[in-house]
C-alpha cells in the first residue's frame, strides 16, 4: 500500500478511540502497524475481576516495545455486592492482595495518567467500610504505586473510593510528583482518628503545580491540609469542590485565588439541599474566572444571588446549574425570575446560562419543566443565552458525570 506515512497518521489520529477500527488498521497493512499500536495501547484499563492484569503482564514480557507505549492506566475494581462484613476488602485474586499489579506497574516507564476506581453498587452504599483499603494492599503494590506517584513524569491522577492512613499520607504519596497538573479525589476515607492525624511536616515540600483540583470528599480536615501555606494551589485554574463544610469550600476557593495568582478560571460547587450566600460573595471570584458550576436543590434563588454578588466587570461567559427539584418547587418564583433579569444584564461577557435537571431516573416530565423555565425566563431566552438540558446520572453515581 502506497500512501504517505503523514496521511496515514492523520487517519489513525481519528481513529484514536476506536480500538476495533485500529486493530482492522493494524492488521490491513504493515504502514498502519506502528500508529495504530502507538494508540491501542495508550491507554490500558484493568478490571480486577477479570484475569486481565495477568493477561496484560504476559503480554508486556513478551512484547517489551508495548510497555513504552502506555500513558495512561486506569484499574477499576468492580464489586456488584457487598457482603455485610468487610471480608470482602481483601478478597482472593483481586488486584488490591495480588502480585501482578506490582509487576507490571514498573515496567510502565512512560505512565503519564493513572487512575484507581471502585466501582460501587447500583445501592449506591458509601463509607470506609465500604472501601478498598491502602493497609490491605501488599508492599510491593504499596511501594510500586507510591513510585508511580512521586514519578517526575505523572501528569495526572484520579483515585475514587479508597481507604486512606491520613490526609497527611494522602498528600505525602505526591509531594514529589513534579509534573503533577491534574489531580481529582473523590469518595476517599481515612482509617486514623481525626484527633491523632498528623499536621503537614513543616521540613516537607510540595512540589507539584495542580493546575485542575476535584474534591468530592466527606472529610473536613483534607481541605484544612490542602490550604496549608506550605501547600501551593496559586496555579489551579480549574476547581470543583463538592464537600460538606461550606467555611473549608470558602478556605478553599480563596486558597486559589491569592493576590499574586491569576485565579481560578472554572468553579464548580456542590451546594446540596441548603447553600450560604456568604459563600457567593464577591472577593471569591478571581476577575479571571470563566465559567461555574453549581448543584444546587435551590436553582433560581442560587441563580438570583449569584447574579447580583457577582462583580460587574467579571468575564464570566458560561453559568450552568444542575438541579434535582422542578422549578415550582421554588418559592417566591416571580420576584426572583425579575430580580434575575433586572441584574443578568451586569455580566456583558456572558454567552449562556444552563439549566439542567438531573433525572435520577427515567422521567418523561422533562418538556414541561422546559417549558415553564422558558416562560419564567422569557427575557433570558429572548437573549438567546438560556439553554435547557436534561441529565442522567450515570450508574453507580450520585452525581453527574465529572465529579467523581
Amino acid at each position: 500500500m502506497d500512501l504517505p506515512q503523514e496521511l496515514v497518521d492523520t487517519i489513525l489520529d481519528i481513529l484514536h478511540d476506536d480500538g476495533p477500527s485500529l486493530k482492522s488498521c493494524s492488521l490491513a497493512a504493515r504502514i498502519f502497524v506502528i500508529s495504530a499500536r502507538k494508540h491501542r495501547f495508550k491507554k490500558i484499563e484493568i478490571l480486577s475481576s477479570s484475569d486481565a492484569s495477568q493477561r496484560f503482564y504476559e503480554l508486556l514480557c513478551s512484547s517489551p516495545h508495548i510497555a513504552p507505549l502506555v500513558e495512561d492506566l486506569c484499574i477499576i475494581s468492580v464489586l456488584e455486592t457487598f457482603p455485610e462484613t468487610c471480608a470482602y476488602l481483601d478478597p482472593s485474586g483481586d488486584y488490591m492482595s495480588g502480585r501482578t499489579l506490582s509487576l507490571i506497574l514498573p515496567l510502565l516507564t512512560e505512565l503519564k495518567r493513572i487512575s484507581i476506581i471502585e466501582n460501587r453498587d447500583v445501592n449506591h452504599r458509601t463509607g470506609l467500610q465500604y472501601s478498598r483499603s491502602w493497609n490491605k494492599m501488599e508492599p510491593p503494590l504499596q511501594s510500586a504505586l507510591a513510585n508511580v506517584f512521586s514519578s517526575p513524569r505523572l501528569e495526572a491522577v484520579h483515585l475514587c473510593g479508597l481507604v486512606l492512613e491520613s490526609p497527611c499520607h494522602l498528600l505525602s504519596l505526591f509531594s514529589e510528583a513534579t509534573a503533577l497538573k491534574k489531580m481529582s479525589l473523590s469518595r476517599l476515607y481515612f482509617a486514623q482518628p481525626q484527633d491523632r492525624r498528623e499536621p503537614w511536616p513543616e521540613s516537607q515540600l510540595w512540589r507539584p503545580k495542580l493546575q485542575s483540583l476535584l474534591l468530592n470528599v466527606f472529610s473536613t480536615d483534607l481541605c484544612q491540609y490542602l490550604v496549608n501555606p506550605q501547600i501551593d494551589l496559586t496555579h489551579v485554574r480549574t476547581l470543583r469542590l463538592a464537600t460538606p463544610s461550606p467555611e473549608q469550600r470558602k478556605r478553599m476557593v480563596l486558597a486559589t485565588s491569592l493576590r499574586h495568582s491569576r485565579g481560578v478560571e472554572h468553579l464548580g460547587l456542590y451546594l446540596a439541599y441548603n447553600f450560604e450566600p456568604t459563600l457567593l460573595s464577591p472577593e471569591l471570584y478571581s476577575t479571571n474566572l470563566r465559567s461555574i458550576h453549581f448543584i444546587s436543590h435551590s436553582m433560581v434563588e442560587l441563580l438570583g444571588i449569584f447574579v447580583k454578588t457577582c462583580p460587574h466587570d467579571s468575564r464570566l461567559e458560561y453559568i450552568t446549574l444542575d438541579s434535582f427539584t422542578n422549578l415550582q418547587q421554588h418559592t417566591d418564583v416571580p420576584k426572583l425570575y425579575n430580580a434575575i433579569d433586572a441584574t443578568v444584564d451586569h455580566l456583558p461577557a456572558l454567552k449562556t446560562i444552563e439549566m439542567r435537571w438531573i433525572m435520577s431516573y427515567p422521567s418523561d416530565v422533562f418538556p414541561q419543566w422546559e417549558a415553564d423555565a422558558h416562560t419564567a425566563f422569557s427575557s433570558l431566552m429572548r437573549r438567546g443565552i438560556l439553554r435547557m438540558t436534561k441529565l442522567q446520572l450515570g450508574q453507580g453515581s450520585l452525581l453527574p458525570i465529572g465529579w467523581e
